[in-house]
């Protein structure tokens, strides 16, 4: 069975090639994964590069367009926290620039722009809200229920001799009750709908 080489790399991305060797994992693949873990470095610290750059970094390995774009959905998988492709690789790549940001304007001593970078990287992690409370779910114990024909269980009196008043009032009122032919209507709706429509108008 051919390894997924993404639960691979989720796993090994950052072992060095005799690691890999020692999981029994293809050759092939242990190239794989080298190169995406060269890409993943150079994407991590660039993450403003383009698709286009990192399939022509990719290139460089020897491996066609084909398997470099299939390399990048890789990545965009790694990059993005393992989750959500494409929401969670831009949320990196947005931090990543506010980020930078902050870093050049810290470089230049402008403190209103390194004001403006951390409250835009606190209001879009959400970091003037509190943490959710985590739900105890494994401390929630589920209400028990047991069946029961007793009614007094829900507040309601219970009738003497239920079962034989039921089985009279079957007797006294079955014998009217009586089985009738019935035969389906067979007609056109759409002729029946615009006749209606007609009459209307």
């Amino acid at each position: 069975m051919k390894p997924n080489t993404l639960e691979v790399c989720r796993v090994h991305l950052f072992d060095d090639k005799t690691e890999l060797e020692k999981h029994a994992i293809p050759g092939q693949l242990i190239d794989r994964i080298i190169r995406l873990r060269a890409a993943y470095t150079v994407w991590l610290e660039h993450p403003r590069k383009k698709d286009a750059e990192i399939r022509d970094f990719l290139m460089n390995f020897g491996v066609n367009k084909s398997a470099a774009y299939d390399d990048i959905r890789i990545l965009k998988l790694l990059l993005g926290d393992f989750t959500e492709t494409s929401k969670n690789f831009h949320r990196f790549k947005f931090n990543s620039m506010v980020m930078n940001a902050y870093e050049l304007a810290e470089r230049r001593k402008d403190t209103r722009s390194m004001v403006a970078a951390a409250a835009q990287y606190a209001k879009y992690n959400q970091l003037d809200k509190e943490d959710a409370l985590k739900t105890p779910w494994e401390e929630i114990i589920p209400q028990c229920f047991e069946p029961t024909s007793d009614p007094t269980v829900i507040g309601i009196k219970p009738i003497d001799n239920i079962q034989d008043k039921i089985r009279a009032l079957k007797e006294k009122y079955g014998k009217d009750i009586e089985d009738i032919e019935y035969e389906d209507v067979d007609f056109d709706e759409e002729t029946l709908f615009n006749e209606q429509l007609r009459i209307k108008n």
